[in-house]
């Protein structure tokens, strides 16, 4: 039961839950992309939200934590978002010989959320900055989601 402690704790801090994907376009010839994610709402205009994603055509992966700041106007939640990640897939090199490897980025970004039908369905758009390497690149996107 004392294992169980600290879990039960941290449910009772949850104060919503959203489960939802999005497409996009990224900067500097990455091209379009689509992904998942998940979130929590752990504290009054915060969130955790993990996030995976792909691009079209290319076997290049993120996954990413992300911490949310944001507040409700009603039925829109402009947000701002920081994040940490991992990259993994083939990059081009300079001799175009094709590698595969595995990088750390940092993601900003911002963004509005809003409610599209009663309860429920939710709609955002994003955008963010993603610092890898010495080139850094942007991502638009929108996605849907559901919100509990």
């Amino acid at each position: 039961m004392k294992r169980l402690l600290p879990l039960f704790f941290l449910v009772a801090l949850v104060r919503g839950f959203d489960l939802g994907g999005f497409i996009g376009e990224a900067s500097h010839d990455r091209g379009a992309t689509y992904g998942v994610f998940a979130s929590l709402s752990v504290f009054p205009f915060t969130r955790i939200e993990l996030e995976g994603s792909k691009f079209f055509g290319r076997g290049e992966k993120q996954i990413c934590l992300n911490g949310e700041l944001g507040v409700g106007l009603g039925g829109v939640h402009p947000y701002f978002s920081v994040g940490v990640g991992l990259d993994t897939g083939p990059h081009q090199e300079i001799s175009l010989s094709v590698i595969s490897s595995t990088s750390f980025f940092t993601t900003t970004g911002a963004g509005v959320k809003f409610s599209i039908a009663p309860l429920l369905m939710k709609m955002r758009i994003d955008i963010r900055r993603f610092s890898m390497g010495s080139r850094p690149y942007y991502r638009a996107y929108v996605g849907l989601f559901f919100s509990i």
